[in-house]
């Protein structure tokens, strides 16, 4: 179990199961896996009584369909550290992951053959990228089996992409749909974080 102290909250705690062999003194290689899953079901609503612009009657307004919501995380991953002097470690670690996140925007103009309807949809924002990571931590061991480790990477993005929904807006709403749009995500940056470790 883990936290970034780089662009998240430090109450945001991961936990990713990493699995490593010593193959020989100060010498480890494993493997780590992330999954992690958010459905969210939404029952249809009728909707709600709201009173109309002249304030001669009301209009039903928020009424929609059943929906589900999904946000989910899939990471896989090799890495081998090295202790090169007492508890402080030298690593390195290969991983690719997709990430997949959802929403729901009501009373979208979309065109079809008879002309322009409005539709409520969902939209989904994929990313998935390779990482190569370079770091450097301290392992302070406590009764022998658990650790405390603070650590620094840096965290190469070799390739990468997020494919969004193209939308186009006006004073905040969304007036219609324009495909998607992909993202560059390539680049490089510090990441400053604490793990807890158990050994066997």
């Amino acid at each position: 179990a883990g936290s970034q102290f780089s662009e998240t909250a430090w109450t945001d705690w991961n936990i990713t199961p990493r699995v490593g062999y010593f193959i020989q003194d100060g010498l480890a290689i494993g493997a780590e896996i992330h999954f992690d899953t958010d459905d969210e079901y939404f029952p249809a609503f009728a909707g709600y009584l709201t009173p109309n612009a002249a304030g001669t009657g009301f209009v039903v307004t928020g009424e929609h369909s059943d929906y589900t919501l999904t946000n989910n995380t899939r990471m896989f991953g090799v890495f081998a550290r090295y202790y090169a002097a007492r508890n402080l470690f030298m690593e390195v670690s290969l991983n690719s992951g997709t990430t997949q996140s959802e929403e729901w925007v009501e009373d979208v103009p979309v065109s079809t053959l008879g002309g322009i309807t409005q539709e409520d949809m969902v939209l989904q924002t994929r990313t998935q990228s390779s990482h190569v990571r370079f770091g450097m931590g301290y392992t302070l061991v406590w009764r022998e089996h658990f650790a405390v480790e603070p650590f620094v990477h840096l965290d190469l993005i070799v390739d990468g992409e997020r494919v969004t929904p193209s939308t186009e807006t006006a004073n905040g709403t969304v007036v219609g749909m324009m495909g998607s749009e992909t993202t560059d995500l390539s680049g490089s940056e510090f990441i400053a974080g604490i793990n807890f470790s158990l050994f066997f």
